[in-house]
């Protein structure tokens, strides 16, 4: 009864949260894209000084940063400048998206007369789309100072954060506890990118040589936005294999390349995510599929695409911490695979003294 007493207040609290994350969204977004950004900028300057001594910690940080930023403002530079000449040069495609949909029409007749390409553009018009999708990366890419400044300040901030936990968790096996709980969050989300950025890589490798063999224009771009999309659970891997199928209509005369592009990359995604994605993962995010989805479909809600990016990392967190209060904890454990949403807080903690 005590519970169920409980339950109008957290209804009542995270309904207050939400409308929080909704309304301070500009300036919730780029400081969770900082505090992932920083978190795993100081996990591979940890890697990269552990791995090459000879490297001090003091120059890795700085080094993983620049690297991670400049990688950044290349991928935003590139799709923005592809997205824009494709929208320039769509006027060439006119025809073929003509003969595509007139062959689609014949085909289910049932659809009635088919649309011409002027019809279709006065409702949905592509270079409208892609410019609008350049402006946002390049918004994104104006954005990227705040979220630049958030890392630095974070970084500053850093080496006074033992000093400040004495100072909040006097009692010493409290603040072990809430060093290995910020120990287990950390992991995980490393875990997560590492396991994402792999994975992407091995799917857009294989994606790259499909478009190469087919001889799909602008494959470069088509693998790195297959790559870029792997980072958005299920979504983005339905996209990825979309998006390049429908291309191929365009471009070539005759269905048959964009059924190959679709259906290998289909089978790419699957072996990559039912086979490989699974060995890596194993127990480090222990997130239920159903829980995925939901995430999925909530941080995209009130964030867009960095919610969407950031959905599931967020959600780990939030289970690993509501499994260290009474109140929350059968909560952590529905958000849970395997009903046990516990971490090792230990080996977490001795892991982040090495």
């Amino acid at each position: 009864m005590q519970n169920f007493g409980k339950a109008p207040l957290l209804i009542i609290a995270t309904a207050i949260v939400t409308i929080g994350l909704i309304y301070f969204a500009d300036l919730l977004t780029p400081l969770a894209l900082a505090i992932f950004l920083w978190l795993t900028i100081d996990g591979a300057a940890e890697v990269l000084h552990n791995r090459y001594k000879i490297v001090p910690r003091k120059l890795a940080l700085p080094v993983i940063m620049i690297i991670v930023f400049i990688g950044l403002a290349v991928i935003i530079a590139f799709i923005s400048n592809y997205a824009r000449d494709f929208a320039h040069d769509l006027s060439s495609y006119r025809l073929r998206i003509d003969q595509v949909i007139l062959q689609i029409y014949q085909t289910f007749p049932q659809l009635g007369a088919p649309p011409t390409i002027g019809q279709l553009f006065d409702k949905v018009n592509p270079a409208r789309i892609l410019s609008g999708l350049a402006d946002t990366l390049k918004g994104f890419g104006g954005e990227a100072l705040f979220v630049l400044i958030y890392v630095l300040s974070l970084i500053a901030a850093q080496a006074s954060l033992p000093r400040k936990l004495v100072n909040i968790f006097p009692n010493l096996q409290e603040r072990e506890r809430v060093i290995a709980i910020a120990g287990a969050v950390r992991k995980s989300m490393e875990a997560y990118l590492w396991v994402q950025t792999v994975t992407g890589f091995m799917i857009a490798f294989a994606c790259y040589i499909l478009f190469l063999i087919v001889g799909l224009k602008n494959a470069m771009f088509w693998a790195l936005l297959t790559f870029l999309l792997s980072y958005i659970p299920a979504v983005g891997g339905l996209v990825a294999t979309i998006l390049p199928a429908l291309f191929a209509l365009v471009q070539f005369t005759s269905f048959w390349p964009a059924v190959i592009i679709l259906g290998v990359t289909q089978a790419i995604q699957f072996v990559v995510g039912n086979l490989i994605l699974p060995r890596m993962t194993g127990d480090s995010l222990n997130l239920s599929v159903l829980m995925v989805f939901l995430s999925l479909a909530f941080w995209g809600k009130i964030w867009g695409a960095p919610g969407m990016f950031l959905s599931v990392p967020i959600t780990v967190m939030m289970m690993i911490i509501m499994a260290q209060f009474p109140s929350t904890r059968a909560i952590a454990i529905m958000m849970s695979a395997n009903g046990n949403p516990d971490v090792d807080l230990k080996s977490r903690k001795s892991g982040n003294k090495n």
